[in-house]
């Protein structure tokens, strides 16, 4: 039997080895150098994208910055005469009507401007002329506030009105902090809003003369009163005087009415003074609405 012959080892099998190493190294060498390639632009495109962002930033931070930035300012083309009897100036008028004196004179409209500063409550009557070359003068007459009151405005936020004596209701401005301190509040009123401001209240003027006797005649009794009623008060109703409560910071309540307000004045003075002679203790409430005598509780 004949033995097998051995096979004779493969000679390419080393040359296979080597090659298969070969083309592993070239492999490795070209995937490094896509993958390197990725990254660079991976990164790239991370650093277009971060640049743009920051760049949009950068441009509205300028654009909301600018907005803010006050407006830069315009030397005034017309000199302002102003004057007035109350409490307004120059200065106001020049912070609510800016454009008025940084235009030609021969611009302003006259009647229009007047129609503006009249819808104010505060002013009653509004003179405005113009004259050339570049003068606006304006004369105000400005109303007198009897009383505050507290509202809510549209937000909620509390808020103080002024209550003129022919009823306007309005915002005051440039009222020294005094004044407004002395004027009575005021309680029992309904409030409506209109588009240009707050609606009139009708028919004030016995409740304004009473506060301006009560000032005249009896100032150190006047300066204590702190709340004015007007609850129980209707000047519609004709069958019967309306009637005016006080608050006062040292009696609890004045009852007047709408009717002979001058008797009813001397009255309290002359119930406080009797009580001031003879050291009696206020009373805790005065009602002179019984004509010529008074209930004291």
């Amino acid at each position: 039997m004949k033995k097998k012959a051995k096979k004779a080892p493969s000679r390419t099998s080393w040359r296979n080895i080597q090659q298969g190493n070969r083309r592993t190294k070239k492999t490795t060498k070209v995937a490094r150098d896509r993958h390197l390639r990725f990254l660079f632009k991976v990164s790239l495109t991370v650093l277009i994208i971060i640049g743009t962002i920051a760049g949009m930033a950068y441009i509205y931070y300028l654009l909301k910055t600018s907005s803010k930035a006050p407006a830069p300012m315009v030397a005034e083309s017309v000199k302002l005469n102003f004057d007035s009897d109350g409490v307004l100036t120059g200065n106001w008028f020049r912070t609510n009507y800016p454009d008025m004196l940084r235009t030609d004179v021969r611009e302003i409209d006259v009647g229009k401007l007047k129609e503006s500063l009249e819808k104010r409550g505060q002013i009653s009557a509004a003179a405005v002329a113009v004259s050339l070359p570049s003068v606006l003068t304006i004369d105000l007459l400005e109303k007198e506030p009897i009383l505050r009151v507290r509202i809510r405005d549209e937000q909620g936020n509390p808020l103080t009105l002024l209550v003129a004596r022919d009823g306007a209701i309005y915002k005051g401005a440039l009222y020294p902090p005094e004044t407004l301190r002395n004027l009575p509040g005021v309680m029992g009123l309904r409030i409506r809003k209109e588009r240009d401001g707050y609606a009139p209240i009708r028919g004030l003027d016995d409740v304004a003369n009473l506060l301006d006797i009560a000032k005249a005649r009896i100032p150190a009794i006047y300066r204590h009163w702190r709340v004015v009623d007007l609850s129980d008060w209707n000047p519609d109703e004709s069958y019967r005087p309306s009637l005016v409560k006080v608050q006062s910071s040292s009696i609890e309540e004045i009852v007047f009415s709408t009717s002979g307000i001058e008797t009813q004045i001397e009255q309290l003075s002359g119930i406080l003074q009797h009580v001031q002679r003879y050291q009696q203790p206020l009373p805790k409430s005065i009602d002179l609405s019984y004509g010529d005598k008074a209930v004291i509780r």
